[in-house]
């Protein structure tokens, strides 16, 4: 997990900074803050930070804002001015995947699992469902990782049982509360034969 500066007191970004609501088409050049007064170049009704590229994934872009002579994420300055709530060592997740949409409703409190719940499915994935993979066994393979302790669930001729047995785990880890989303039967696709058995 990244170690996080602490943020400014509450009242002086209060002092300075505003939340502004962010249409879609504006992700790419409103943060969702605005300086409530001028500073240097910067003038009151201004967007509020720059773009930064994410030093820990490439290709990843963040809004941050300096406060004070000091650089911080705009998404913990937004949760911390919206909640009250001071993330401290927790991160802060974006619960539609884009860190360029800092919109109240779209930070979430969170550890570094709950990140990892909400990554995207990976590109070399052929299955569509997070968790099975093809085994060279000539089954599908399901298994899942939460808080870095591995959990394999065994092998399945049938994606969609594979699928069934990830989503049991999710449940009986209380995943789903935390925002990981269960698998839908309904919209798998598998020819194994026994399909029909299980939706």
């Amino acid at each position: 997990m990244t170690k996080h500066k602490p943020l400014p007191p509450l009242e002086r970004l209060n002092e300075l900074l505003e939340i502004v609501p962010i249409a879609p088409s504006q992700f790419e050049i409103q943060s969702g803050l605005v300086w409530k007064v001028s500073r240097g170049s910067q003038k009151a009704g201004n967007v509020a930070g720059t773009k930064r590229p994410n030093s820990e994934t490439p290709g990843r872009f963040d809004w941050r804002v300096g406060v004070d002579g000091r650089y911080y994420y705009v998404s913990r300055l937004i949760y911390f001015m919206a909640n009250g709530v001071d993330p401290g060592e927790l991160e802060i997740d974006h619960e539609d995947r884009n860190p360029m949409n800092n919109s109240v409703v779209n930070l979430r409190l969170g550890d570094d699992s709950l990140q990892g719940h909400n990554k995207k499915l990976r590109s070399d994935n052929t299955s569509g469902v997070k968790g099975a993979s093809w085994h060279k066994s000539g089954r599908w393979q399901a298994e899942l990782t939460h808080k870095r302790e591995r959990f394999y669930l065994g092998l399945h001729t049938c994606l969609i049982e594979a699928a069934r047995v990830l989503n049991n785990k999710i449940l009986e880890l209380e995943l789903d509360k935390i925002g990981k989303p269960l698998h839908d039967l309904e919209a798998l696709n598998c020819d194994c034969g026994k399909c029909f058995l299980l939706k």
